[in-house]
């Protein structure tokens, strides 16, 4: 039994560092670095709680290729409850070619594969029934379960007296609040990037964002500002929280990882001024090392670190 079920986006994502221009007419670059990786914002984040110390599960769509194969393989050396994997024969499994730059910035080419596919219709109940925090990962690159579907996700958690969680990602389709208005009711914390909120509000100041996110039905918000931290307007609270500061490998999932301090301090009943703090420090950890996963270290060495700084 999972205390917190992710559902939604899981990638195979090949790392190439390190690539600052990109010119079509020269045959061969030499890079420093080509990796593969798990990915997917949905995916990260619940690799991240299960280092963390959460029991997850995991719902999501591979193929029946290689890929999909390795996607299962990390699901279970992480220790994530795989049950509610839906296996697609006809799709192949969703990928990701990864820019990353000498600065850690990067750029992502992105495969839907069987990310499209995913639906209400195959997620499976049974862990929902059983989870406390149900949290949606990917969204807007999740068509098939986007907007409608995933109200009707939410309306069940809650049914089943479940907190329910979402975090987005770029919408390429450009329709941005069209998709996902229906879920907004049923969603008890929203935790957007800012250039996504933004897209999404159709504002540029981050506290009328979240202004305008609570009118529409969501309970709480957390708005990600990257290396300016988080804007806070969640559990009666309004403040911005600052971000660690530490050397930068690559910013890949580090707001995956933000994402994952949140639910795992929520899980444990903490005041959310501690909860933000704590999440803060999981990105840190993060955006340290190569990969979206790597760098999140067990429960005791971020608390550890937050004492230290």
């Amino acid at each position: 039994m999972a205390d917190i079920l992710c559902v939604g986006q899981m990638v195979a994502d090949i790392l190439v560092q390190s690539v600052d221009e990109v010119n079509f007419s020269t045959d061969t670059k030499r890079v420093d670095k080509i990796l593969i990786n798990n990915g997917g914002d949905c995916l990260n984040t619940a690799i991240d709680l299960s280092k963390l110390g959460a029991k997850v599960g995991f719902i999501g769509a591979v193929g029946q290729d290689p890929l999909g194969s390795y996607l299962q393989n990390v699901l279970k050396n992480n220790g994530i409850d795989d049950s509610g994997l839906y296996v697609d024969k006809t799709s192949q499994t969703s990928s990701v070619v990864a820019l990353i730059n000498s600065a850690g910035e990067r750029v992502f080419l992105y495969y839907g594969g069987t990310n499209d596919i995913l639906s209400f219709e195959n997620v499976n109940k049974e862990m929902i029934a059983d989870a406390k925090i149900v949290h949606v990962g990917g969204t807007f690159q999740l068509p098939g379960l986007d907007g409608e579907g995933t109200r009707q996700l939410f309306k069940t958690a809650h049914e089943h007296g479940c907190f329910t969680t979402m975090d987005v990602t770029w919408d390429t389709s450009g329709k941005w609040l069209d998709i996902i208005e229906p879920c907004l009711p049923e969603l008890d914390l929203f935790m957007p990037s800012i250039n996504e909120a933004k897209e999404i509000c159709k504002c540029e100041e981050v506290e009328k964002i979240a202004e305008s996110l609570k009118e529409r039905g969501v309970k709480n918000v957390i708005i990600k500002l990257g290396k300016q931290g988080c804007y806070v307007d969640a559990f009666g609270k309004r403040y911005y929280q600052s971000p660690f500061k530490v050397p930068v490998v690559d910013t890949t999932g580090a707001g995956d990882a933000f994402v994952a301090g949140v639910l795992y301090g929520l899980h444990m009943g903490w005041e959310i001024e501690r909860v933000t703090r704590f999440a803060s420090a999981v990105s840190a950890h993060c955006i340290q090392e190569l990969g979206a996963t790597v760098g999140v270290p067990e429960y005791e060495k971020v608390l550890d670190f937050i004492n230290e700084n």
